[in-house]
């Protein structure tokens, strides 16, 4: 089986708005805006990235137990009281 009927059957599955996205989406692919957009979020990682090597060169890190323990008590603050 193809990659093309398999995309049909998926899509096929979708409800209609869901099917119209995909190919609104397919539709964007094709023009070459889509690499425009594509070409601004990399350079975008590309900068997050460099500043995390940068900070992390100076010693500007925190480990992933403390950062998990720092999300974890914030989303606690966060959640509405019925959630507790």
């Amino acid at each position: 089986m193809s990659i093309e009927t398999v995309a049909i059957a998926k899509l096929k599955t979708l409800s209609p708005e869901k099917q119209q996205a995909v190919l609104d989406f397919i539709d964007f692919l094709q023009t070459a805006e889509w690499e425009q957009v594509y070409q601004g979020r990399f350079e975008q990682l590309r900068q997050e990235i460099a500043i995390g090597i940068q900070a992390s060169e100076q010693g500007e890190v925190v480990d992933a137990t403390t950062v998990s323990a720092q999300l974890q008590e914030k989303l606690q603050q966060h959640s509405p009281a019925f959630l507790e």
